[in-house]
């Protein structure tokens, strides 16, 4: 064996790692980068206040299931400000009246805030910089199911802001910001019944706005806005986890 084809069969061998190598780099990264943006268990499950530990007693008593659902939905928010924030969990509880959501947006987002408002600095990761309603549109359902709704064009359809219960759970990640909210719908601009609009077939559909707090005006359009809830999607039924059973008083 010559000389040249050793060195050869070296260079050939040596390729072969280094691709290996970068294979293996892409695939670690891309674990990191899914795991990453997983809701973090500090305020992963439900949060178990005293509306939601009644519902759940009431169903014990009743022996069935809670019912919780959730829609599959887009997670990203459109316009201008697309891909800055995100919502991987949204949770509606018609006995509690309430829905839960989780709000989240990376670094990137800190920056792109700075430069939209033209700060004199980024501002800290754990600063809390957005403010975070729902908005409900309630009426008759339009005739055409494609139509779009929102404040530009909901004509005798209501929308119905609905501000936190309380501060957020918070936690952080390495790329991400995560907020868990808490929506009462009889705390709103007017007392609403969840379950009686569902019933109903009034409630058309439901959007997350969010606001820069610096710049906050509810009659301007929002900083980022995404859907969570629309009647033409189909209601997914979510069963409680163990861990979510426990912290309600239940086995």
């Amino acid at each position: 064996m010559s000389r040249a084809w050793v060195i050869f069969k070296r260079i050939g061998r040596l390729l072969k790692f280094l691709l290996f190598c970068v294979i293996l780099t892409v695939i670690i990264l891309l674990l990191w980068r899914v795991f990453s943006t997983g809701i973090p268990k500090e305020i992963k499950g439900l949060d178990p206040n005293d509306k939601l530990r009644t519902a759940y007693s009431a169903s014990l008593a009743e022996d069935k299931e809670l019912y919780v659902f959730k829609q599959i939905h887009d997670e990203l928010s459109g316009g201008e400000t697309k891909g800055y924030f995100g919502v991987p969990e949204a949770r509606f509880i018609p006995d509690a009246n309430q829905a839960q959501i989780v709000f989240r947006y990376n670094n990137s987002t800190i920056s792109a805030l700075a430069k939209d408002y033209s700060l004199p600095a980024v501002p800290s990761k754990t600063e809390e910089l957005f403010d975070v309603s729902l908005v409900l549109y309630i009426g008759d359902r339009p005739e055409d199911q494609s139509q779009e709704i929102s404040k530009d064009n909901a004509g005798n359809i209501k929308a119905i802001r609905i501000t936190p219960e309380a501060e957020p759970q918070k936690a952080y990640s390495t790329l991400y910001s995560f907020y868990r909210y808490t929506f009462n719908f009889e705390n709103g601009e007017e007392p609403i019944s969840l379950g009686e609009l569902l019933e109903s077939e009034k409630l058309i559909s439901v959007h997350v706005e969010i606001y820069y707090k610096g710049d906050l005006d509810y009659s301007q359009n929002a900083y980022g806005a995404l859907s969570i809830y629309d009647y033409r999607r189909e209601n997914m039924a979510v069963k409680l986890t163990k861990n979510e059973k426990k912290a309600l008083g239940g086995e």
